[in-house]
């Protein structure tokens, strides 16, 4: 296989655009006899005149290897080891994705085939991910194109040998090899490929896309936790209003989303749409000024009008709202037949920010301290705040949380003075406190909150 080199330079960056971390690891890696080079979304995105998010290093090194020339480094990962490499003097764990050489379990000209055809009883499922081989064998491994691209800082050359360069150019997401067997192998790669659809504004190869279209399926063979993860990446990349549309545009929105492509097809909830839409927006806001957003606050601004739903189909049933509730909160996050299954820690994150919006909108007296200080408040504010934008909740409430949060300690006593009583009997009132504040623990806490 003939490789093609090009001069960054001429493609519009050179080594000062890279992280000084990443670089000093090539030149360590290379100080020590291996290969050390960028490799994937990095040298795409420094092409493309956008900063990448990270840079991931590939090298001739075994991991083993790596570590050794590493000490504050670790290897992660059964199905696929990469090397975590931390710098020395760094006080925060930021680190750097060092991976090997691959080649495909099947490839005879690994250098290791024969070792492996050896051992091949008392490999376990994990190790067909590990077999390690050349450059040449390793970016036929990858998924896209426009992913396989090779960058080394030091001699500032950017290595193409399957066209990447001419499919960015031309605005082309092309998968490597036969679209029909590649997706097969690895049906997240369908998902990956809607993404940077979405992110980079291409357009698909024809045969690829009609392979999309009739295989989107394949995707309910993924693992639920890894399914969650390469769909949660559609929405956090600053496109996440494009990444809804193309999801929907194909049988994918409506095997993670089967209540919102029913909506779309009766023309009913147009207001949850809007709701969805303008979050959307918000994200892509939060992204491109470099805010951090949380997916549980995507997971509660998607599923909030179901939650509604069944709320007052329970309350209208005579249960008290707490429990109902409960029992709304299971119904949609929990005892679902749909593909997406959300993850313990997000939905114990959407209860908080759905029950907390019944004790922003009633503003009790003696509960504004505790909702004030709960570590939620912010992404329970932002929920109301977004709600209001669709008309959902009177201006006026959002306006007078707004303004607490912003008051001086005597204009602070005042607000909260000038509350009416709780009309609630002191035995139901004291029923709800005592749910809050065993379910929500009160702490004070900067960390990244919702997606206004």
């Amino acid at each position: 296989m003939e490789a093609e080199y090009h001069c960054s330079s001429e493609l519009g960056f050179d080594q000062s655009d890279i992280s000084s971390d990443s670089f000093a690891i090539i030149q360590n890696l290379k100080s020590h006899g291996y290969e050390g080079l960028l490799v994937g979304g990095c040298v795409r995105d420094l092409i493309l005149g956008l900063k990448p998010k990270d840079f991931d290093v590939v090298t001739d090194a075994l991991p083993h290897q790596i570590c050794n020339i590493f000490p504050r480094s670790r290897i992660i990962g059964r199905r696929f080891k990469i090397v975590h490499v931390r710098q020395r003097g760094r006080r925060y764990l930021e680190y750097i994705e060092v991976t090997t050489y691959r080649a495909n379990p099947e490839s005879s000209n690994s250098w290791v085939s024969k070792i492996i055809s050896k051992s091949r009883k008392k490999r376990n499922r994990f190790d067909g991910e590990n077999i390690y081989g050349t450059r040449e064998e390793d970016v036929m491994r990858r998924d896209f194109t426009i992913n396989s691209l090779y960058y080394d800082p030091i001699e500032e050359k950017v290595i193409d040998y399957l066209g990447g360069i001419q499919d960015i150019q031309q605005q082309c997401v092309r998968v490597i090899g036969n679209p029909h067997q590649r997706f097969l192998e690895d049906p997240a790669r369908i998902i990956r490929a809607l993404r940077f659809k979405a992110k980079l504004g291409f357009h698909f190869e024809h045969e690829m896309k009609e392979e999309i279209v009739q295989h989107t399926a394949w995707v309910d063979g993924l693992n639920s936790s890894r399914l969650y993860d390469e769909v949660l990446k559609l929405f956090n990349q600053g496109a996440a209003e494009r990444s809804w549309d193309q999801i929907f545009s194909t049988p994918l929105g409506g095997m993670l989303f089967p209540h919102i492509a029913s909506q779309s097809k009766a023309n009913n909830d147009e207001r949850h749409m809007r709701f969805i839409r303008q979050a959307l927006r918000n994200t892509d806001s939060r992204v491109r000024d470099g805010l951090p957003v949380i997916d549980s606050f995507f997971i509660a601004v998607v599923f909030w009008y179901p939650y509604k739903k069944s709320l007052l189909r329970h309350i209208g049933k005579g249960l008290e709202n707490y429990d109902a509730h409960d029992i709304s909160v299971s119904e949609c996050l929990v005892k679902r037949a749909d593909l997406l299954m959300i993850p313990f820690r997000v939905r114990n994150i959407v209860d908080q920010i759905w029950w907390m919006q019944t004790m922003l909108e009633r503003r009790d007296k003696r509960d504004i301290r505790s909702i004030l200080s709960d570590r939620r408040f912010r992404a329970a504010y932002d929920f109301l705040l977004l709600r209001s934008t669709v008309g959902e909740i009177e201006s006026s409430c959002v306006k007078w949380w707004t303004e607490i949060q912003e008051a001086n300690p005597k204009k602070y006593a005042y607000m909260i003075d000038q509350l009416p009583k709780s009309k609630k009997s002191r035995s139901k009132q004291h029923q709800i406190k005592k749910r809050f504040h065993r379910k929500y623990a009160r702490t004070n806490t900067t960390q990244p909150q919702g997606m206004v």
